[in-house]
């Protein structure tokens, strides 16, 4: 026999998925953060690493628009246009983003000591500290990759099908 109670977990089984979704995004985020500041601070920035950024940053834009699909759908049919379903995804990556520029920062100074710790040997020495500037390239760069990250996500999010959305069973 179903109860009340069955329902009530669900419920908080998927607020807690949620929480720990953006806590995930978050850490992800902040992560090619200080990749890119390790990067940044060897003067090494090549494709391969702003390549990984911006996939990773996709990816996890993708999989958020893709588990909101029910939601996005239904706020269209509600009457929102595009511009405003793609605002409302917009600021959600924004916060998303500056939460994961500061930890990134702070994680980056942390990654960056660590990595030239292990790779050094006797016959070569590395600088151990990371010159301003890296910290500005790497969350300028975040910020661009967010940026078109969110460009091509509109494009995901017009695509949005009201009608197919709404028909699947949860």
């Amino acid at each position: 026999m179903d109860t009340g109670d069955s329902k009530k977990k669900q419920e908080k089984k998927g607020k807690g998925e949620g929480r720990f979704r953006w806590a995930i995004q978050v850490f992800f985020l902040s992560v090619v953060l200080s990749a890119v500041l390790s990067l940044a601070s060897e003067e090494a920035l090549d494709g391969a690493g702003m390549a990984l950024a911006f996939v990773v940053l996709y990816n996890l834009t993708n999989i958020n628009i893709t588990e909101r699909v029910r939601e996005l759908a239904t706020l269209k049919v509600l009457g929102f246009f595009d511009r405003e379903v793609t605002a409302y995804v917009y600021r959600e990556n924004l916060f998303l983003t500056l939460f994961g520029i500061v930890l990134g920062l702070v994680m980056g100074r942390f990654l960056h000591a660590w990595v030239v710790l292990t790779v050094e040997v006797e016959m070569v020495m590395f600088g151990r500290t990371a010159p301003p500037y890296a910290y500005w390239l790497a969350a300028a760069l975040t910020v661009v990759f967010s940026a078109a990250v969110n460009i091509a996500a509109h494009f995901k999010l017009k695509k949005v099908d009201m009608v197919e959305s709404l028909k699947t069973v949860e």
